[in-house]
């Protein structure tokens, strides 16, 4: 059998996020790997969120790696498509751009994907408009959901605008499900989880503040906060906030979770809080995971999100985006039985990886007719 190929430009783990982490299960797909030939350049060139002047130089000589590479497929192979995981904004915009001219030289088919926004934002600026234009002219772009076409509509036309939900594997069965249901209902307390790299924008301060307003209605809970530190100096902010509340015995720092780890703090959850409001945030695969486990997301109205968390069932969306909006919603709500089964069951039919994957094939058929 004869397969086309396709070359994917993409970021991959590590560092792990939502963007490297649906890159790599579309990069593995087997659905998409039977209908096509798949080849990738990675990215990347560092394995952490933090920067120094080491990792400013690695990639600078990445990029210029990333660029002999990519001629080298371009001119020696027949890729009948190129799939591109793309910055929206900034420095890493203007890099990526160079990549889709140099696909465009070779009049290669090219499709975008943005695992994030901030585009409405660059394109203030008359220039950044124009080269914008330019740089997508005749390209097809996915986005994650129609909730974020705003952001690309002075610069995209509908028609090639193609919308792919993100989608995660299923990690447990059903009978593995009841038995974490046995597990949480267990809880002599309240279980809060912050489950998120524990940068400023995405909200650990706030969970703190809900916190401490919990704390003064006398809610028995415990709260963890698991995830990787952006820097030094946000980590003892935090830490400092938690002395001054007097939440040590109820906000605890667990690390970084991942896997098994990972789904054990979810065993025991009631509630995923996740209060972003990262300026790029649009369709976050930690809702998807809590979802998996039946725990409902109290969350901010950020990105997509009101998208995924779109009945009451699932959880609370606090629209204006205040902290004090999810601490009332939690104690006038912790007594009440929560729908874990029926949010699990929701997870399954909307929010797995296989609907994510036959999607994108469908896309690549699509545009590469």
């Amino acid at each position: 059998m004869h397969k086309e190929k396709i070359l994917f430009l993409i970021r991959l783990p590590p560092p792990m996020h939502g963007a490297a982490k649906m890159n790599f299960l579309y990069l593995n797909s087997k659905v998409i790997n039977y209908q096509y030939d798949i080849k990738y350049i990675k990215l990347n060139h560092y394995s952490s969120l933090q920067r120094n002047i080491f990792s400013i130089f690695l990639q600078l000589f990445g990029f210029l790696k990333i660029i002999a590479v990519l001629f080298f497929n371009l001119l020696f192979f027949d890729y009948k498509l190129v799939y591109f995981e793309i910055a929206p904004k900034g420095s890493a915009f203007i890099r990526d751009s160079i990549y889709i001219w140099i696909c465009k030289l070779f009049n290669k088919k090219i499709i975008c994907q943005f695992h994030a926004k901030g585009i409405s934002q660059e394109i203030k600026i008359k220039w950044k408009l124009k080269y914008y234009k330019k740089v997508f002219k005749n390209v097809n772009v996915i986005l994650l959901s129609k909730m974020l076409y705003y952001d690309v509509k002075s610069i995209i036309p509908e028609k090639n605008i193609f919308y792919l939900p993100n989608g995660i594997e299923d990690e447990i069965t059903d009978r593995e499900f009841k038995d974490i249901l046995k597990i949480r209902l267990q809880n002599k307390e309240l279980v809060l989880l912050y489950l998120s790299n524990m940068i400023e924008s995405k909200g650990p301060l706030d969970v703190l503040e809900i916190c401490r307003l919990l704390k003064k209605e006398k809610v028995n809970f415990k709260c963890y906060f698991a995830g990787t530190w952006d820097s030094e100096s946000f980590k003892i902010k935090w830490f400092s906030l938690v002395k001054k509340y007097n939440l040590n015995n109820e906000c605890i720092y667990v690390g970084p979770k991942y896997g098994l780890e990972k789904n054990k703090l979810l065993f025991k959850t009631n509630y995923l809080i996740f209060p972003t409001q990262y300026p790029m945030e649009c369709y976050p695969l930690v809702i998807l995971e809590a979802f998996m486990f039946g725990v409902p997301v109290l969350a901010y109205n950020n990105g997509a999100i009101g998208d995924i968390i779109n009945s009451k069932e699932l959880g609370f969306v606090a629209l204006n985006n205040k902290y004090v909006e999810i601490s009332d919603y939690i104690i006038k709500e912790r007594y009440k039985s929560k729908n874990y089964l029926l949010i699990r069951n929701k997870f399954k039919k909307d929010f797995m990886f296989n609907r994510s994957e036959h999607k994108l094939k469908s896309i690549f058929i699509t545009v590469i007719k």
